[in-house]
């Protein structure tokens, strides 16, 4: 009888286990001590701040994906486009075609979308990519970056998808 009672404990204790989501970090662009954006990040990613430069940055497990983030002043154009195209010089050897750009609106907040594929600068694999533009707030943009391996399982899409849909600007 005893046994019987552990073994229904045991699947209790498991399905309720399975039914948790995964545990995520609260990161903030630029720092925690003033955010002017923050958004959610499963702790598996390993996601991390940095000070120095003001930015967050997360690798899926397996690499299946990265993400960055940072803010830069929403009337510098220049340097907005100059930080565009530094990131993907640095993460893509090539890009193919022309990268399409939509709009989408997410926690109150308007985004620029461009989404591209690519080759992997380091990896050398057909990647796809991401990179979302918005009002961070007293004069700045705030801009993710993505990255994600072209064949990456659904579950790596979802979690990138929930992550992207975590962002919510800091009211001041």
């Amino acid at each position: 009888m005893k046994t019987k009672k552990i073994a229904q404990f045991t699947i209790v204790a498991v399905a309720l286990a399975l039914g948790l989501p995964a545990r995520a970090d609260t990161m903030a662009v630029p720092s925690k001590e003033k955010p002017a954006f923050t958004f959610e990040v499963p702790s598996d990613w390993k996601p991390k701040g940095d000070a120095s430069d003001e930015s967050v940055e997360a690798t899926a497990p397996g690499d299946k994906a990265y993400l960055s983030s940072w803010i830069v002043k929403a009337s510098d154009e220049k340097a907005l486009t100059t930080d565009l195209e530094a990131t993907l010089k640095d993460a893509l050897k090539s890009i193919d075609g022309e990268p399409k750009q939509h709009e989408l609106d997410v926690n109150g907040t308007h985004h620029f979308v461009i989404t591209g594929s690519g080759v992997d600068k380091r990896a050398g694999n057909k990647v796809k990519f991401v990179v979302g533009i918005f009002d961070a707030g007293s004069g700045n943009a705030g801009i993710v970056y993505a990255d994600y391996d072209a064949d990456a399982p659904d579950s790596t899409m979802n979690v990138l998808d929930g992550i992207l849909k975590s962002i919510k600007v800091v009211k001041k």
